[in-house]
């Protein structure tokens, strides 16, 4: 079950991987692209279940609620002898509480955002998952003294970073971009409401910082789901931008810094050593609810992974000159810049070595008993 494009490629690779120790796996569930690719049959379409938000999570729940109904039937009429959940845990944790009072045990993989708010979750995750597969180092603390089997299994944006790295020399012709001037990357996120919401403010910083920095030449990664078109769109503000669809961590590592929505986007920026400022920004009424329910020092997952700030975070108030001005110090200042890529390195040393993909399918198959 993935329930959002992120989970969708997050998914694919873990089958991929459990299909490679348990060939005569047969699968099914939601499904994105990138699961369908991998071969599991499609029940929902996740693209039916893909919104951010408190309030656009209202408007959609008619079809979560018709998705979870046709999950818990294939499922029961199968009948599934497992599960694995991907993310999505509003949809996932009621999805494990009809399968697992059905006797179909359930993995959950990626942790509920309980260390920072509703850790009445944790009580959700006791009773009907039988394993849960963290991906965050500091998780591992939190389910300590919790009747929860948490598993730690490593950040899969590890395993998407390129093995060898083309230099740059090849990367720019690729591109069409100047191999020598300094390359800016606009990161605007996966998900259309990230597009509508955070990236005209990025596209409008990107302008102040080819003002400050006039040889600074932009890209922008087209993420798995999305059409250039609408990428393209989303950033018109803006200085022109090179949109990359294919290669884009390769791309990305080249960059000298980058603006990015927060998410996952911003973790795979820090594994590639890329300073960067991260942005978000929600619906006013999500955001009102969500300061009321939050607790925590940090949104930007390098920063919650290092315990401090390493990278500039700007929330909800997306001032462009705000966000420009790191940028434009990092392309002026090596020492400044140098600072932030030491930081970046503490961030990629403490989520551990690649392989993720193949120990999250091995403790999922383990706790299923297929």
């Amino acid at each position: 079950m993935a329930g959002e494009p992120s989970g969708d490629a997050l998914g694919a690779e873990l089958v991929r991987a459990a299909l490679g120790i348990r060939p005569t796996l047969s699968l099914f569930g939601a499904t994105g692209p990138e699961l369908e690719s991998a071969g599991v049959e499609r029940v929902v379409d996740t693209r039916e279940l893909s919104v951010m938000g408190l309030i656009e999570v209202i408007e959609r729940l008619p079809a979560a609620w018709r998705a979870l109904a046709k999950l818990e039937e294939a499922a029961a009429d199968r009948p599934a002898d497992g599960a694995i959940l991907i993310d999505s845990p509003d949809f996932n944790l009621r999805l494990a509480g009809r399968l697992s009072g059905r006797g179909i045990p359930v993995v959950q993989y990626v942790s509920p955002t309980v260390w920072a708010w509703r850790p009445g979750r944790v009580r959700a995750l006791e009773r009907s998952v039988r394993r849960l597969l963290l991906t965050l180092p500091f998780e591992v603390a939190f389910y300590e003294d919790t009747g929860v089997d948490a598993v730690y299994v490593g950040n899969p944006a590890l395993d998407r970073l390129p093995d060898r790295p083309a230099p740059r020399a090849e990367v720019a012709p690729r591109l069409a971009l100047p191999e020598e001037a300094p390359w800016v990357a606009i990161v605007p996120g996966s998900r259309r409401g990230e597009l509508e919401r955070v990236a005209p403010a990025l596209a409008a910083a990107a302008a102040r910082v080819a003002a400050a920095v006039p040889e600074a030449v932009f890209l922008a990664p087209v993420a798995p789901g999305l059409e250039p078109a609408e990428v393209s769109r989303a950033l018109a503000a803006g200085p022109p931008v090179t949109l990359v669809a294919e290669g884009r961590l390769e791309a990305l590592g080249h960059a000298a810094a980058a603006l990015a929505t927060s998410g996952t986007a911003s973790l795979e920026l820090a594994l590639l050593g890329v300073p960067h400022v991260v942005a978000y920004r929600a619906a006013p009424a999500t955001y009102a609810a969500a300061r009321l329910l939050v607790d925590t020092d940090w949104i930007a997952l390098p920063n919650l992974i290092a315990g401090a700030t390493v990278v500039p975070e700007f929330v909800q108030r997306l001032d462009p000159a705000a966000l420009a001005a790191p940028v434009v110090t990092w392309l002026t200042d090596p020492d400044a810049r140098a600072e932030v890529v030491e930081g970046l390195a503490g961030v990629r040393a403490a989520l551990g070595p690649p392989g993720v993909a193949a120990r999250a399918a091995t403790a999922a198959l383990e706790a299923l008993g297929v």
